[in-house]
Order: structure tokens, then C-alpha cells, then sequence
């Protein structure tokens, strides 16, 4: 099994934090797990997603998002 860590981030200030989430991997499937906090209400969010990907299809229809992988934190990685 692998995990991988990342951020959904605000495609017009990466800085914003959209959500957090991991992915995890093993030789059968991926799925990955994400937690929001709606910055309005303050409530916490925890959603599945068949991978980060998913994850940023999903979020990223509602407001324009990056996928920010955490794998080094002097080696960013962005996806759109």
C-alpha cells in the first residue's frame, strides 16, 4: 500500500487551500480521501473519490482548482 498526500488549491492564488486530501494506492485499486472545511460555515467535510484526480474533477466544477501533490516540500507539483 502507498499514500500520497496533496491540496486542491484556488487556480487564481495557489496559496488558498481548498481542501486536503490523500490517495491511496495498493495493487488492486486507487481511492482517495479529502477533507474541506467550508470556510462560511465552518463545517467539516469528509469525502472518497476514486482518485485525487477525481477529486479535483469533482471540486474543481464548482470553482476553477489545482492539484498540488505533496510529495517533496521543496518540489511542488501542479496538475490542472
Amino acid at each position: 500500500m502507498e499514500a500520497n498526500l496533496f491540496s486542491l488549491v484556488s487556480e487564481a492564488d495557489p496559496t488558498r487551500i481548498f481542501a486536503w486530501g490523500m490517495e491511496i494506492m495498493d495493487d488492486e485499486r486507487t481511492s482517495a480521501v479529502v477533507y474541506r472545511r467550508d470556510p462560511d460555515t465552518g463545517r467539516g467535510f469528509v469525502g472518497q473519490h476514486e482518485s485525487a484526480e477525481a477529486a479535483l474533477r469533482r471540486w474543481g466544477r464548482r470553482v476553477p482548482l489545482l492539484l498540488v501533490w505533496e510529495f517533496d516540500s521543496d518540489d511542488v507539483s501542479l496538475t490542472t
